[in-house]
């Protein structure tokens, strides 16, 4: 079953928050990819924005590098997404504009769920899976 990614799945992954946790969300995150983990292109953005922070730019991407070669692939926003996250930015003008492009792709039939504990997702009716 195909899953969107939020940008804080892949932060949870680069920086987990125990080592305990490691082997979880590692398991948990390879199953994710063997259903078709997507990364909208905005997530990729907002990975290198705080991950580059902590360890830098060219780290930042190189791990994104290593997921796509893991089996993540990156879509783009089209028209239809764009339309729809607008219409979803209409009725939730709370929502970070990124969220609300990362939910469209649910909204659109494009992936079943977002891989997120974030509850602006919740609130914009979208299925969500987490940890």
């Amino acid at each position: 079953m195909t899953s969107v990614a939020d940008t804080r799945l892949l932060l949870t992954l680069e920086f987990l928050p125990s080592q305990e946790a490691k082997e979880t969300t590692r398991a948990f995150f390879q199953k994710e990819l063997s259903g078709g983990l997507l990364a909208p292109s905005i997530v990729l953005a907002e990975f290198i924005k705080f991950a580059g922070a902590r360890i830098g730019e060219e780290a930042a991407k190189n791990r994104l590098r290593l997921l796509k070669e893991r089996g993540m692939q990156t879509i783009s926003i089209d028209e239809e997404n764009a339309f729809v996250a607008g219409s979803l930015l209409l009725s939730h003008r709370n929502v970070p504009l990124a969220d609300a492009i990362i939910a469209s792709f649910v909204k659109t039939g494009v992936a079943a769920y977002v891989v997120t504990d974030d509850p602006h997702f919740k609130a914009l009716g979208v299925k969500t899976k987490w940890l």
